[in-house]
């Protein structure tokens, strides 16, 4: 089994994007619609699932719930779709004590746009900025990641 590590801000979402979307109109996306797409190819090229390590599953979770929902991706989480929150939070804390309970996992990916994870997941991660969020260029290089599988 594949799993995207995924957080939101920086990587579904962004400066740029926010920058061209009209947040006054009614049901308007948080999600960058162009990330989004980018997340969905990963997953079904690869058969992966979604894993959210974003602080929205703890800070906005209705929010989160409606946006997985609107964007499609509910589709494609994982049965235990969240990391839990380890005390102090540490995201690469967090991905390591998922991958622990879940051995069946062969292959991982993490998109995100912090460095706040571990040494070990840092061969395994695409590194994002929240200015752009996920770009073409970043699919690549996870497409790069699921296809030299290393870990």
């Amino acid at each position: 089994m594949k799993i995207i590590f995924l957080d939101i801000d920086g990587v579904l979402n962004s400066e740029v994007y926010f920058k061209s979307v009209n947040t006054k109109i009614k049901g308007w996306s948080r999600f960058d619609p162009k990330a989004v797409n980018i997340v969905k190819k990963l997953v079904e090229e690869y058969e992966a699932k979604i894993v959210m390590t974003t602080l929205w599953r703890i800070v906005f979770k209705k929010e989160l719930a409606e946006e997985l929902k609107k964007s499609g991706l509910v589709n494609y989480l994982h049965k235990d779709w969240q990391t839990s929150v380890t005390d102090p939070p540490h995201r690469g804390n967090e991905i390591q004590l998922w991958l622990d309970n879940h051995p069946e996992v062969k292959d991982y990916i993490v998109l995100d746009d912090d460095e706040d994870i571990l040494e070990k997941h840092k061969h395994r991660s695409v590194l994002t900025e929240m200015y752009e969020g996920l770009t073409e260029a970043h699919y690549f290089a996870a497409r790069e990641l699921f296809e030299n599988n290393k870990i």
